[in-house]
């Protein structure tokens, strides 16, 4: 039994199946119409708004049930999953040929109005050019890179780098995001890649 037969595509769609790899049928063709003439008739046409809506809808469908399968593979590698080496972030859960690997990340949001008392704080002291390092203005506040190392190297007064750090703090909110996930499958014919031990 080949890979490919393990793989159940019963539940694709017939208008999402003909957008898949292999032969595709002529824009101007459908096999229940036969070739467009040259001036599409009135049947035509409606046949082929029928068929676009069609298409539309099942790619709908198609999107509905990905993202239910998603959602199954990422609470699998939740449970049972390990941190691969040196990808303290992810988890990983392999097959015989699959590999799935999710990936957490954050988001952080920045408060606008907490940002400018840590301006204020900072231009009342004389340093407004120390404020800089920590944040940029474009539409909307946003972290400098090596915000943090300026925090933690930069020399200020220790009463004011105490305010400095407890405004900064509050100043962003940190989110976790939905963690990503990433689908591999060795191709059978290769010889397998030695998976590395990974932590539990």
């Amino acid at each position: 039994m080949t890979p490919e037969s393990l793989i159940d595509d019963s539940y694709i769609p017939e208008s999402v199946r003909r957008h898949l790899p292999g032969p595709a049928p002529s824009p101007c063709f459908d096999p229940g119409l036969g070739p467009a003439p040259a001036r599409p008739t009135p049947d035509f046409i409606d046949e082929l708004a029928r068929r676009y809506q069609t298409a539309k809808l099942d790619s709908i469908q198609a999107q509905q049930i990905a993202k239910l399968i998603e959602d199954e593979a990422v609470a699998l590698v939740e449970q049972w999953g390990s941190v691969p080496p040196h990808a303290e972030k992810s988890r990983r859960l392999n097959g015989r040929l699959a590999e799935l690997t999710i990936t957490k990340s954050d988001a952080i949001a920045v408060s606008f109005e907490r940002v400018e008392v840590l301006r204020e704080a900072l231009e009342a002291d004389g340093r407004g050019e120390y404020f800089k390092k920590l944040f940029a203005k474009t539409e909307k506040y946003e972290i400098v890179d090596g915000a943090e190392n300026a925090l933690r190297e930069e020399a200020l007064p220790k009463r004011l780098a105490e305010k400095v750090l407890n405004l900064f703090g509050r100043c962003i909110t940190v989110k976790p995001k939905k963690p990503s996930l990433k689908v591999t499958i060795a191709d059978p014919a290769k010889p397998a890649k030695r998976v590395k031990k990974a932590k539990a």
